[in-house]
């Protein structure tokens, strides 16, 4: 470890090296004689030097194993950006095409002060954008489109693949932007990108409470009963296709299904359902299928 004095002589004076102290020997150093001090664990034939702390990265070797000298002693390390960066002058990096380009990046502005436009834009030909900066220029395309490998030339950017929900339900791409579409029934919304439907119909939820069905307008003001005298129904789906609804009811050990108006009840699965918790109805294959959990 390194002890320092906390008195110091207002001129340096000599250099002095004491020699022929031994490493369990701590010499007896008035405060003004002795600032930088170090003490090693040392093998009898090895020695103890002291040196002023005014010859502390003074350019030459003072302690006899240079470690006065040493860069992790004299040297400070100095900040960096990568190559692609702009260091600026209170000390953080941002990228090179932000210099020069007339707004204010560094905390202090050091980014755009003493900038010489180079006007290389009237010699390279950049298909939509250019922009100088002050070490050259770059392109840049105009939205709806991306940069190519060539760095010049630009190309339509497919927002309908890029992003896949940039549309609720139908997206046409054109060049330089793209179109949000309605299935039919359904109308565009005011945003142009989402849909509702156009029935005239308030959306409803259907739920159950193992014991009776239920319609609950989203709003909350319509509440009505669909089917009741259930056992334990513990799943519920509904084909929009057939307006029918689906359920499965462990109780009573069955899986049935009626239109939405009430008619045409019966029974699809009567046996075969034990551990069941969910139904799942595939609108495209047109069947219905039990979820039972892995054990």
């Amino acid at each position: 470890m390194r002890l320092k004095s906390l008195f110091s002589p207002s001129v340096p004076p000599q250099k002095l090296k004491l020699d022929n102290f031994k490493s369990n020997t701590v010499p007896v150093l008035t405060p003004k004689m002795i600032l930088y001090y170090i003490i090693r664990t040392c093998s009898p034939n090895h020695f103890t030097s002291c040196i002023y702390s005014f010859y502390i990265c003074d350019g030459q070797n003072d302690c006899l194993d240079g470690s006065d000298e040493a860069d992790s002693l004299c040297l400070t390390p100095q900040p960096t950006c990568s190559p692609q960066q702009y260091m600026c002058k209170s000390g953080e990096c941002i990228d090179s095409n932000k210099v020069c380009n007339g707004q204010k990046d560094c905390q202090d502005d050091s980014d755009e002060k003493g900038c010489v436009v180079l006007f290389e834009c009237s010699f390279h030909k950049c298909a939509q954008i250019c922009t100088d900066t002050l070490t050259g220029y770059y392109c840049s395309c105009n939205p709806g489109y991306q940069l190519m490998p060539d760095g010049k030339a630009c190309e339509d950017l497919d927002e309908c693949v890029s992003t896949p929900a940039v549309c609720s339900q139908i997206c046409e791409n054109s060049f330089g932007s793209y179109h949000c579409k309605c299935a039919p029934g359904y109308i565009r919304e005011p945003d142009g990108r989402t849909c509702r439907q156009n029935s005239g119909i308030n959306p409803y939820l259907l739920y159950t409470n193992r014991y009776y069905i239920r319609n609950l307008t989203t709003d909350g003001l319509q509440l009505s009963i669909v089917l009741q005298g259930l056992t334990n129904v513990v799943a519920l789906e509904f084909d929009h296709y057939e307006k029918r609804l689906y359920w499965l009811d462990v109780g009573a050990g069955k899986i049935e299904r009626m239109r939405f108006d009430g008619s045409d009840r019966e029974t699809l699965v009567s046996n075969d359902i034990g551990g069941a918790e969910g139904l799942a109805l595939d609108w495209v294959g047109r069947f219905v299928k039990q979820e039972k959990p892995n054990r």
